[in-house]
């Protein structure tokens, strides 16, 4: 069923994954620049920020997707805590506005 035999050896090669690219600093900050403005990349716009910053055309497709959904994910994050602020009424929106303020100058 898995691809293996009754000894327990397989059947195919298991496809091995890619390794996760590491991107520096400045790879992730002239990407980051590019997705404010642009969050879909015609393929020309592709091949120039892949090869500027040296990554392979799937790597730069990979991190818009990945990027989008986290923005997906963030806006519905956002959505859910004004829709909670919105429950507690006018004295629990004060209080999630200091603990947020705390919170600030913690960090």
């Amino acid at each position: 069923r898995d691809g293996m035999t009754i000894f327990g050896q397989r059947q195919t090669p298991k496809k091995r994954r890619k390794s996760r690219t590491a991107f520096t600093n400045h790879q992730i900050y002239e990407l980051e620049k590019r997705f404010l403005y642009q969050k879909y990349l015609s393929p020309a716009d592709r091949d120039q920020i892949a090869q500027q910053l040296g990554l392979t055309n799937a790597q730069v497709i990979t991190w818009f997707q990945n990027r989008r959904a986290k923005l997906k994910r963030d806006l519905e994050e956002m959505k859910a805590d004004v829709e909670s602020a919105k429950k507690l009424g006018p004295s629990g929106q004060m209080d999630l506005v200091a603990l947020a303020e705390l919170e600030q100058n913690s960090e």
